[in-house]
């Protein structure tokens, strides 16, 4: 049986759809997506970049009246709120956007009432339209009527239908019925059943005396199709002034029908659009009648239901009136007096020019707005040129042939490719792998993709030469084979490229490959060598696989075994040696092993066994560090200028100190926040405003809301028609003219340089000019060259005729006058030395960042080179806090902290035009936001925004690389390997004796893990974007989650001195590991390093400096030791302590110190250890002031400006190797700490919950148990060396000490040496901890102190930390992590037990509580009997008093870590 709901009488698909979901689903199994995807089907809402939900843009408005209606059956279901007007684009009209949020809570709320709502129940669809017509109530009927046919029935036109395909002898029958209709009225109209037409109906083009022909597609008929094309003819017999088809019209305007069809026939406007649209309603409406197909007596039936109908005054709608005339063959045949229409619908290959032209106009257009915004050294003339002239070729395309300027324009284009790559291919070999150059190339790459629209072209050319539709066939032939041509060319080169591209790629990263890698690997194979080993082989190689099975079959002994498997053993080491660009070569195209999902998930991508991902990471370090000193440049001289600046200022009220060179000026009706400007620009458009109202007032000249209606639509025609008209009466529009003329006159001047400007011009145009004329007098009067040079001769003269008129200055060459526009501020800043000089300086620097970003990316004066806006970076809490008052700033703190704002960097960057999101280098601050909103510390701006720059500018010299490396990778063959990670041979290939090895197929988790990795680090999309609703509200769950990890952390750890001393502890033991494994540095080392930094006072100088003054300091930022300069040194505060205090990371200041003191001491001593080992370019060791070698720490200096760097004396030092080699040391003995390493787990709302307090597991495991795979070693780029496990090299001892019968430690390579060392310092530290737990937890109560309990929690929490790691006992720490898979659960959990208590305190006050939930009733830790328990509730989530608190009672602490046991 149907259920049908009704809406005021007529049938709803979309209610049906979604109360019978409500009806016969029970609550529990009612879900969102479910609601949503019925929404989404009936175009009420849709779903953005798989979170968001939006109200549909193109028909907002009918589908909140749904949602209205929706929400009376079920109040708060769904809830919307409008975002923004979103403005007008090469895309779409201007729109209303609205977020939707269907309330989870309420809809698992909804019973299920069965089916006792629907209106109708019946399988009979007769039975079901006789009550929606005759039955049901008429109000409001007509508009939820159309509305539910937008929604429900298709586009409603004869070239396509959603209704079901009708079988072809009801599509017979019916138009056959509709032929005798029509002859009864006197018109013949032939049918004929057509397979050849693309449509799935038409009516031909009417040729006068020629009877009307209706095509109909047998293949694509569907319900409506036959009634839709006779209606057609209908209509034009009656035409549109017949009463009848005037109402239905009318009924139909303005109706999401209506909108519907207007999108799906863009070419039809006025009475052509309103016939198509009734000719639709008219084919959905007779549909509905051929399915019920009635007799005779219920035709009859129908007639008297109609007439007791209208007594009643329920009326059909008009078009169902048209086809019931047409169906029940009573036609009005005295109307029909009217011609037939000549229009016929556009074929498939018309539809397809169209969408072809359309698309190559929007993606030439994005493309010339993007090149346009990027700065001048990477902006190409020749590519500018080629896209205006594409950009031209699309302007007069009706037809295919018409394709052939742009045919010509792309072949010239890829001529050009050609010829530039060419080029960059003459260049020797060796000297080809510059940034620079595959900058280059891949911007050739680009273009050469961009080809693929030929593709389309030559689909189209083949499918109008099929229907033999071709006009000019000498033409299209030349088009076919032109665009042949260019195709073939284009693969041709396109394969040059892929066999090209990798040893450039090759060339540009070896030079970054660690000097000492080779030699470390050499020390392995002449270990094997030595003692026939093989510890380290890969298993899972093709060849060990065959050596095995000889083995197995008895075919080898055991010694021919071992020495073959290390001979097998070496061949993989030597393969592991990249002595040249060649051996890289070779690494980068050989088909590779995958890494695992754990690895891609949980790993830093420098952990990687694939040396080219490796040193990819290598690259983008470089960038990193170029971008690092162009901000250490800064640094050096901003300090000195701020601090002259605010000498004797209140530096803590940013909003008084930055007054004076600040000024609000109004662009497009906001307020928005600038630097001041030398002309007072705010005054003068204000005026110029005033000067225009007063004389459009006095001159009548046409005002938009004269034209404007009660929906507050503005009928444009009307008003230009009518303001063109007034412009071009002399007495109105001319008066208006010359009396503005004379104010501008009278307020304007031009600019200083216009003159040159113009002589450049002239210059310019006549240099075209004369390539015109020669090459025209050559008789060249069809190429590229006089193509591109009447291009650039076209805009230039554009440039120049916009900005002189009438010999003189006009447009961008004129500016307010100074003498009258003068800024008021900006001559008080002139007449002050102290704001001039920092002023000044402050502007320079800031231009400096424009000129890296490009000029054009901020809004400006058209006299203006370079803007004046502050970048939109927001205020600091303090400096809310003090401007916007407590209540608001913690309502805009939640805000930022659980929604997305304008201003947050940390996701993409979404493309307004083309609506996608965008993979390029980000700029950031350049968004229109309020002046209210943004930062007035001119300062920290100014360094924030030139670090982003700095970030822009390096990262663009790279993108080359790093894009055609992750094309590499997507297209690098990937091996198969079953589950533990053994290569699969093709079976088929194994049958005729060839090991064959079998590929994965699909995107493989190294491609996988390269392409986030460098959305993050290159692109700015570090978090993934997932929302999530609550009462109607849309949050953001990363920030979300951000704001509570933020808050766990501080309130765990802010004050809390037992966790400072054990970080400090923990890794000061990881420290004392390595040096006594002597790897990277020594015993020595380490002390010496100690030593330096107490006595150097710690760097306690530089506490709340913006630039340190200690050399410790200034080594720590030059070197990154902390790894934080790249992501966070850009959000310093330059000046004030008290504003830098107020952060709340400075909670946090014991983890820091700890983390400063074993940074600095880290990097030290690795200086250290390069004592006797710096040379300089003959190759002799330099010599420190005392006649010693020196060590790194020697050769730092620091010049007058306070910037540090390595003495030029030193010639085999890499910078680069020594910071990665630090920073990859600190992760193995510390944590992962930056976006550079970050894993992939932690760009997912649900990651970040997982390794909150976490990030010391991945480093962990890795260098206790290796990198995975089947080979233990582990060629490491970042730390400069050849690694295993340390367990595995310990274990390694163990057993080939007892399958040799002898200690196997003297047979063992030097770093596996280390490795047993570093295990057999963890393994004592181990046991000297248990040890001392066992004695401290032993005392008399008498005997305990606060030390011997905070010496008992460190102990017995070392033991903890470093027993996890052991195979068998560190499954305990597994199942803890499942039993509380994140830190963030326990303030939450605190939370609702706070709430709890807050409710049973409230019943207690009123008398309905027992004391014993208010009142401790024993002692019980710290509170004492008759405490109230809400004391611990608060106390448990206040950040420091909890961290005060557990200093104080270790012994806690150490009761819960006992739990554990």
């Amino acid at each position: 049986m149907a259920c049908k709901y009704y809406l005021n009488g007529v049938e709803s698909k979309l209610y049906t759809d979604l109360f019978g979901y409500m009806d016969t689903v029970a609550p529990e199994n009612k879900n969102v997506n479910k609601v949503h995807k019925i929404l989404r089907d009936h175009s009420i809402a849709t779903k953005r970049f798989k979170n968001t939900i939006y109200v549909q843009q193109n028909n907002f408005r009918s589908a909140l009246r749904d949602i209205k209606r929706i929400n009376n059956k079920y109040p708060g279901l769904i809830s919307t709120e409008y975002i923004k007007m979103t403005p007008q684009t090469i895309y779409s009209p201007a729109a209303e956007l609205h977020v939707l949020t269907i309330n989870e809570e309420l809809l698992k709320r909804i019973p299920a009432e069965g089916t006792n709502n629907a209106d109708i129940t019946s399988d009979n669809q007769t039975d079901v339209d006789q009550y929606l017509r005759f039955a049901a109530p008429a109000a409001e009927r007509d508009d939820a009527f159309l509305d539910e046919l937008a929604r429900r029935e298709n586009t409603s036109n004869s070239k396509f239908s959603n209704l079901e395909e009708e079988e072809l002898k009801n599509a017979y029958r019916v138009a056959g019925e509709l032929q005798e209709s029509f002859a009864k009225a006197g018109i013949t109209v032939e049918v004929e059943f057509d397979t050849s037409i693309d449509n799935i109906g038409q009516v031909d083009a009417y040729v006068e005396g020629q009877n009307p022909i209706v095509r109909i597609n047998p293949e694509k008929v569907k319900k409506d199709t036959t009634y839709h094309e006779f209606g057609h003819i209908y209509i034009d017999l009656l035409g549109v002034s017949d009463p009848v088809v005037a109402q239905a019209i009318a009924e139909l305007k303005d109706t999401e029908l209506y909108k519907q069809v207007e999108q799906a026939y863009p070419e039809l406007q006025g009475e052509m659009l309103d016939k198509e649209v009734l000719a639709t309603a008219i084919g959905l409406e007779g549909a509905k009648i051929v399915r019920k197909n009635p007799n005779k007596l219920q035709k009859l039936l129908n007639r008297l239901f109609r007439a007791i109908g209208k007594l009643f005054g329920v009326n059909p709608n008009t078009a169902a009136l048209l086809a019931e005339e047409m169906f029940a063959g009573k036609l009005r045949s005295e109307g029909m007096i009217n011609p037939l229409s000549p229009y016929v619908q556009a074929s498939k290959e018309e539809v397809k020019l169209k969408e072809l032209v359309d698309n190559a106009r929007v993606r030439i257009t994005q493309e010339i707005y993007e090149i346009n915004k990027l700065p001048e050294n990477q902006v190409s003339d020749d590519q500018l040129t080629t896209l205006r002239r594409l950009e031209n070729s699309l302007q007069r395309v009706t037809k295919v042939e018409d394709l052939f300027n742009l045919v010509d324009a792309m072949g010239d284009a890829l001529n050009r490719t050609e010829v530039a790559y060419a080029n960059i291919m003459s260049i020797p070999e060796d000297e080809r792998g510059t940034s620079e150059n595959l900058r280059k190339m891949w911007e050739l790459k680009k273009q050469l993709d961009s080809l693929e629209m030929l593709q389309s072209v030559k689909s189209l050319l083949i499918s109008t030469k099929r229907k033999k539709s071709v006009s000019d066939i000498e033409v299209f032939t030349t088009i076919e084979d032109k665009v042949n041509a260019i195709l073939e060319q284009a693969e041709s080169l396109d394969q040059d490229f892929k066999d090209d591209v990798i040893p450039m790629l090759a060339q540009s990263m070896i030079g970054l490959s660690n000097k000492d890698l080779p030699a470390s690997i050499q020390k392995l194979i002449d270990n094997a060598k030595k003692f026939t080993r093989s510890k380290g082989l890969d298993t899972s190689d093709l060849a060990y696989i065959e050596l095995k099975e000889r083995y197995d079959k008895g075919e080898l002994t055991d010694q021919e075994f071992k020495v073959k498997k290390s001979k097998l053993y070496i061949e993989q080491l030597k393969q592991k040696q990249l002595k040249n660009y060649k051996d890289l070569v070779s690494e980068l195209t050989a088909a590779h092993k995958d890494k695992s999902g754990y690895s891609y998930y949980f790993d830093p991508i420098i952990y990687s066994s694939d040396r080219g991902i490796q040193l990819l990471v290598k690259t983008v370090t470089q960038a990193n560090l170029e971008s690092n000193d162009m901000t250490l440049d800064l640094k050096s001289k901003l300090a000195p200028m701020y601090e002259r600046f605010a000498a004797g200022q209140n530096e803590s009220n940013v909003e008084e100190l930055n007054d004076p060179v600040l000024e609000e000026i109004t662009i497009g009706g906001m307020k928005r926040l600038a630097l001041v400007n030398p002309i007072d620009s705010e005054r003068y458009y204000k005026e110029l405003t005033e000067e225009k109202n007063r004389l459009g007032e006095k001159h009548g000249i046409p005002k938009k809301e004269q034209y404007t209606n009660s929906q507050g639509d503005i009928n444009y025609a009307s008003f230009n028609r009518d303001l063109d008209s007034w412009g071009n009466n002399e007495s109105k529009g001319g008066r208006y003219r010359k009396e503005l003329a004379k104010w501008t006159d009278k307020n304007l001047e031009s600019i200083p340089n216009w003159r040159q400007e113009l002589d450049r011009l002239d210059k310019e145009i006549k240099i075209q000019a004369d390539i015109i004329n020669t090459l025209k007098n050559e008789g060249i009067g069809k190429s590229e060259a006089l193509s591109n040079a009447r291009i650039r001769k076209n805009e230039l003269e554009k440039s120049r005729n916009r900005n002189y008129i009438n010999q003189k200055p006009a447009g961008d060459w004129l500016r307010p006058k100074a003498s009258v526009y003068t800024n008021e501020k900006y001559t008080k800043i002139q007449n002050d030395p102290r704001l001039k000089e920092y002023y000044d300086f402050v502007i320079q620097e800031f231009q400096a960042a424009q000129r890296m970003i490009g000029l054009k990316q901020m809004e400006k004066n058209g006299w203006d080179k370079y803007s004046y806006l502050m970048p939109t970076y927001r205020k600091e809490d303090i400096d809310r806090l003090k401007e916007k008052g407590v209540y608001n700033t913690i309502q805009d703190t939640l805000k930022d902290g659980f929604t997305i704002q304008e201003t947050n960097h940390d996701y993409y960057t979404y493309n307004e035009n083309n609506r996608d999101i965008e993979k390029k280098i980000p700029i950031y601050a350049v968004n229109k936001v309020p002046s209210r909103e943004v930062s007035r510390d001119v300062a920290s701006s100014l360094y924030r925004f030139r670090h982003m720059a700095h970030n822009f500018k390096s990262k663009s010299e790279i993108v080359g690389q790093v894009m055609f490396f992750q094309d590499l990778l997507k297209n690098r063959k990937t091996l198969e390997t079953n589950s533990a990670g053994i290569q699969l041979i093709q079976k088929a290939a194994k049958q005729m004796g060839i090991d064959m090895p079998k590929l994965k197929e699909g995107e493989s988790n190294n491609y996988k893990h390269v392409q986030e990795w460098l959305d993050s680090v290159m692109f700015g999309q570090s978090n993934l974007q997932q929302d999530f609703t609550i009462f109607g509200k849309t949050f953001s769950a990363n920030e979300a989650v951000g704001t509570l990890n933020a808050f766990t952390a501080i309130s765990t750890l802010s004050f809390n001195l037992l966790q400072g001393a054990n970080q400090s502890i923990l890794d000061n033991l990881m420290m004392v590991q390595e040096s006594a494994a002597g790897q990277f540095l020594n015993k020595g080392d380490l002390a010496w390093a100690k030593g330096e930094y107490w006595s150097s006072g710690m760097a306690v100088t530089d506490i709340g400096r913006f630039d340190p003054q200690s050399k410790i300091g200034k080594a720590v930022e030059f070197f990154d030791a902390l790894t934080e300069f790249t992501d966070s040194e850009g959000n310093q505060i330059v000046g004030g302590k008290s504003r830098k205090l107020a952060r709340s990371g400075n909670l946090l200041f014991l983890q820091q110190a700890a983390e400063h003191e074993l940074s600095a001491t880290r990097m030290l001593a690795l200086m250290k250890n390069l004592e006797g080992k710096l040379e300089d370019s003959d190759g002799n060791v330099i010599m420190n002031e005392d006649g010693k070698p020196a060590n790194l720490y020697d050769m730092l200096i620091v010049d007058d400006k306070g910037k540090m760097s390595v003495d030029p004396r030193v010639a085999n030092f890499s910078r680069l190797d020594f910071i990665m080699k630090l920073q990859g040391l600190s992760r193995r003995t510390n944590q992962i700490k930056s976006k550079m390493h970050t894993n992939m787990l932690q760009r997912r709302w649900w990651g970040k919950l997982f390794m909150l307090f976490r990030n010391w597991m991945p480093p962990g495991i890795r260098r206790r148990y290796g990198h995975g795979g089947n080979s233990t070693i582990h060629v490491d780029e970042e730390l400069g060396a050849v690694t295993q496990g340390m367990y595995i090299s310990f274990w390694n001892l163990i057993t080939e000490s007892i399958s040799d019968k002898s200690f196997a430690y003297g047979r063992m390579t030097e770093m596996e040496q280390q490795n047993v060392k570093r295990t057999a310092v963890e393994l004592s530290s181990l046991m000297g901890a248990m040890l001392l737990v066992g004695f401290l937890a032993d005392l008399d109560d008498e005997d305990e102190t606060w030390l011997s309990n905070f010496a008992l929690y460190q102990a017995k929490r070392y033991e903890t930390e470093i027993m996890q790691w052991t195979p068998l006992v560190g499954t305990k720490e597994a199942f803890r992590i499942l039993q509380s898979p994140t830190a963030t659960a326990r303030p939450i959990l605190k939370g609702g037990e706070l709430l709890s208590q807050l409710l049973s305190e409230g019943a207690y006050a009123i008398g309905l509580g027992d004391q014993k939930e208010i009142f401790y009733q024993r002692k019980s830790g710290r509170y004492q009997k008759g405490d109230r328990k809400i004391r611990k509730d608060f106390e448990d989530l206040l950040p420091i008093f909890r961290g005060l608190q557990k200093t104080q009672t270790p012994q806690e602490a150490y009761k819960w870590f006992t739990t554990l046991d």
